[in-house]
Formats: structure tokens, C-alpha cells, sequence
């Protein structure tokens, strides 16, 4: 899990980042349990959407990657769904 006011990496069950102090539960949605999507600035490959989608939904970025990677290459409307994400998704502030 990574503080998206800062991108300090932090531990699961963490309610505030130890660098920057924000909280954390206050960034998570009531209704479904997910947190912000917001590309971060640490821990990106490209353009850090599959990151977002990892960090917001908890999933392995390993895993989202290789799923983008095959969208792409098999559906022809992946790479305009990663660009399309790429402009849509705002950067977490510095």
C-alpha cells in the first residue's frame, strides 16, 4: 500500500503514512472498500496506470500488467483503453 499524498510505501493496516502523516481510511470508499485511483508517481513502469488500477483495487501490479500486455496484444481497443486510462487517471500530487 502506498500513501497517494506522498508514495511512501507503508503496511497493510496502516492508518496514517509515517512520512507525511495523512490518514488513510478517509481515502477508502464506504460502499465498495477500494481507495483512490490516482497514478503513482513511485512504482511505475510506463505511464503508472496499471499501478492505479493495482493500488486502488488491491490487486498484484504483476497481475494487471499481464493482463494490459495481453489486451493489447490480443483486442486491438487495448492500447486505446491504456491511453485513454493515461489521460483520465490524475497523477497523486507531489
Amino acid at each position: 500500500m502506498y500513501c497517494v499524498q506522498c508514495g511512501t510505501e507503508m503496511a497493510e493496516g496502516t492508518k496514517f503514512c509515517p512520512k507525511c502523516g495523512r490518514g488513510v481510511e478517509a481515502e477508502t470508499c464506504d460502499v465498495c472498500g477500494r481507495g483512490p485511483l490516482i497514478r503513482p508517481r513511485k512504482g511505475k513502469k510506463i505511464a503508472g496506470v496499471c499501478a492505479a488500477f493495482a493500488n486502488a483495487y488491491g490487486w498484484d501490479v504483476t497481475v494487471v500488467r499481464l493482463i494490459t500486455v495481453l489486451l493489447a496484444l490480443t483486442v486491438g481497443g487495448g492500447v486505446l483503453a491504456y491511453l485513454i486510462a493515461w489521460i483520465c487517471i490524475p497523477q497523486e500530487q507531489d
